[in-house]
């Protein structure tokens, strides 16, 4: 199955447990992979048979950005359904960081992913 996708995309929203992660919210990236067939779009060189990743992108804010999470489990899954929803893929794996999450320690950042089927999505 051919790949595309969207490396680090960088959204603020307010998504979090903490009061000061909803009341200020914070820096997120994430990282869509979207399984299709671009066969097509490749022998032909045509956006018409591609994934336009404009509108990966897009979609992937809006989703983001439109409801606040408390889990970034929850706002991983919000961003599947609205790819699934608008593009033909076959699979999707959505990678969410959080950086800044108030965690007593040090480290880089958390991070969740999720990867589903089409078919796993259809009562969702």
């Amino acid at each position: 199955m051919d790949v595309i996708r969207l490396v680090n995309i960088a959204l603020f929203a307010n998504h979090g447990v903490a009061p000061q992660e909803v009341e200020l919210g914070q820096r997120f990236y994430i990282d869509v992979e979207i399984h299709a067939d671009l066969g097509r779009a490749a022998r032909e060189d045509s956006l018409e048979h591609s994934i336009d990743y404009n509108a990966v992108y897009h979609t992937t804010a809006q989703a983001f950005t439109s409801t606040n999470c408390r889990l970034i489990e929850g706002a991983a899954w919000l961003i599947l359904k609205a790819l699934f929803k608008q593009f033909p893929a076959e699979e999707i794996t959505v990678r969410l960081r959080k950086p800044s999450a108030p965690v007593e320690g040090i480290f880089d950042t958390v991070e969740v992913q999720l990867t589903r089927r089409r078919a796993e999505m259809q009562d969702a």
